[in-house]
C-alpha cells in the first residue's frame, strides 16, 4: 500500500491559541480568474476532479440529487449524468484514478456519522457514452474516535471535505470543528481496495489559529510535481512543496481576495480550478489560478500587511469603523465589504477621498445583530479583519 511509505512520526508541536486573527494578514495574494457561472443545478459544488483532455467532473453535496456535472475548462456543460440508485447522504469530495471516480460520502458536520463511505465508480465509458457502473463501496471509520459525537467539542476532528488519490491510496484531510478551534488537520490514509477499512492516521498539522471559518480545510489537490499539495479554504489556498516527507508540513498561505464558501479544487494542466457555491447575491462560479504564480509569489516580495490597519476590532453597533492607510491615494475607489461568518455579503462600499483622509469609514453597523463579521478590503493590498459587534 503506497501510503505505508509516507507514514511519519505523529508528534505535533503545541501552538499558542488566540481567539481572533486576521485571516489574510500573513497571506500573499494570488491572482484569481473568474471563468464562468456554474451550470444550473450546481449550486453547492462540493467536489471537482479532472478527467480526459478537457473535462471537469463536479458534484453537489447533501440535499441534492446523486449526479455528475461534466463541464469543459471554460465552464460549459458537456453532460449531466444521473447516478441512479446511489444515495447522496453528504457528498463532499471527488477524485479520479485510471478510469475510476472516487466519491466521498463522508460529510460529518456533527461528528456523529458511523456510515462513512467512498463510492468507487468505473467511468471508462463516461465521456463518450455517459456510461458508468458502481464497482463498490469503501466503508471506513476513524479508530481514534470512540464516541459519536465526541463527548467534548474540543475533540470534533472528524468532519471531512477533502480527499486526494495517489497510486493505490486515498488520503483524507479532515475539517476541524473543535471548540475552541485549534486549527489541527488530521491526515488519514486508505487503500483503494473495496472493503471495510480503518483509516490510518498518517500525520497531523495546523493551518492556523483564530476563527475556524478561515482556517479549516474544504478541498485538496495534488500539484503538478505529484509531491506538492494544495489545500483549499474559504478565503485562501495553502501550498506545501513536499507534503509527504515533512513531519510538520511547511504551509505557505495565499489569499484568494475574498471570503465565500469554496469546497472544490482540482489541478488541470497549468491551472488550479475551484468552485464557489451560491450565496445570497453571489451566483456559483468556476474560477482558476495559474500554478506557476505560487512559485513566483514565494520568490517575490511579500505583502506589506501594515498598508491597512483597523484601529478597533470590537465595536458597539453605534460606533464608527476607523482605519489607517499607509498610502491613502492608492486605495481610492477600492471596495470594502462586510460579510457574515457564513460568507454572505452584508454590505459594501467604495473608499472615498474623505474616508481615506479621516480614516472614518462611511459604513453604518447599526442594522446588524451582535456577533462576528468579516471586514474585507479590496485593491492592491487586500486585507481582512474579524470584527465583533457587541
Amino acid at each position: 500500500m503506497a501510503m505505508d511509505a509516507y507514514s511519519t512520526n505523529l508528534s505535533v508541536r503545541t501552538l499558542i491559541l488566540s481567539l481572533f486573527c486576521s485571516f489574510l494578514s500573513f497571506s500573499q495574494s494570488i491572482e484569481v480568474q473568474t471563468i464562468a457561472e456554474l451550470p444550473e443545478g450546481l449550486d453547492e459544488c462540493s467536489g471537482m476532479t479532472a478527467i480526459g483532455e478537457n473535462a471537469l467532473v463536479m458534484i453537489n453535496d447533501s440535499g441534492n440529487n446523486a449526479e455528475l456535472f461534466i463541464c469543459d475548462t471554460l465552464g460549459s456543460l458537456i453532460s449531466r449524468v444521473a447516478l441512479i440508485g446511489l444515495p447522496n447522504r453528504d457528498w463532499e469530495s471527488i477524485c479520479s484514478g485510471p478510469d475510476k471516480l472516487f466519491i466521498g460520502d463522508f460529510g460529518n458536520n456533527a461528528n456523529k456519522r458511523q456510515n462513512l463511505e467512498i463510492l468507487v465508480l468505473d467511468v471508462s465509458g463516461l465521456l463518450k457514452h455517459q456510461e458508468w457502473s458502481l464497482e463498490g463501496r469503501i466503508s471506513f471509520n476513524y479508530p481514534e474516535q470512540k464516541n459519536f459525537p465526541p463527548i467534548e467539542k474540543k475533540n470534533y476532528y472528524y468532519d471531512l471535505e477533502a480527499m486526494i488519490y495517489e497510486r493505490d491510496s486515498l488520503f483524507l484531510f479532515t475539517k476541524n470543528r473543535t471548540k475552541p478551534f485549534d486549527g489541527l488537520v488530521k491526515v488519514y490514509g486508505l487503500s483503494t481496495q473495496i472493503k471495510k477499512q480503518e483509516a490510518r492516521l498518517i500525520k497531523e498539522f495546523k493551518t492556523g489559529i483564530g476563527l475556524k471559518h478561515f482556517n479549516w480545510v474544504s478541498g485538496a489537490s495534488l500539484g503538478p510535481k505529484g509531491d506538492d499539495l494544495f489545500l483549499l479554504g474559504y478565503s485562501k489556498v495553502w501550498y506545501c512543496d513536499n507534503w509527504r516527507q515533512s513531519e510538520l508540513m511547511e504551509l505557505h498561505s495565499f489569499s484568494l481576495g475574498d471570503f465565500s464558501q469554496k469546497e472544490a479544487l482540482c489541478l488541470k494542466g497549468k491551472y488550479l480550478f475551484f468552485g464557489e457555491e451560491r450565496n445570497p447575491g453571489n451566483n456559483p462560479k468556476l474560477k482558476k489560478m495559474r500554478v506557476a504564480l505560487f512559485r513566483e509569489e514565494l520568490q517575490g516580495p511579500t505583502i506589506d500587511s501594515a498598508e491597512i490597519n483597523l484601529l478597533s476590532k470590537r465595536l458597539k453597533s453605534d460606533e464608527s469603523l476607523i482605519a489607517q492607510f499607509k498610502r491613502p491615494f492608492i486605495h481610492l475607489g477600492c471596495a470594502y465589504r462586510l460579510y457574515n461568518t457564513q460568507g454572505e455579503l452584508m454590505t459594501e462600499r467604495r473608499l472615498s477621498e474623505k474616508e481615506l483622509k479621516t480614516g472614518v469609514l462611511d459604513m453604518s453597523l447599526s442594522s446588524f445583530y451582535p456577533g462576528r463579521y468579516i471586514l474585507s478590503f479590496d485593491g492592491p493590498y487586500k486585507r481582512a479583519f474579524v470584527l465583533e459587534l457587541e
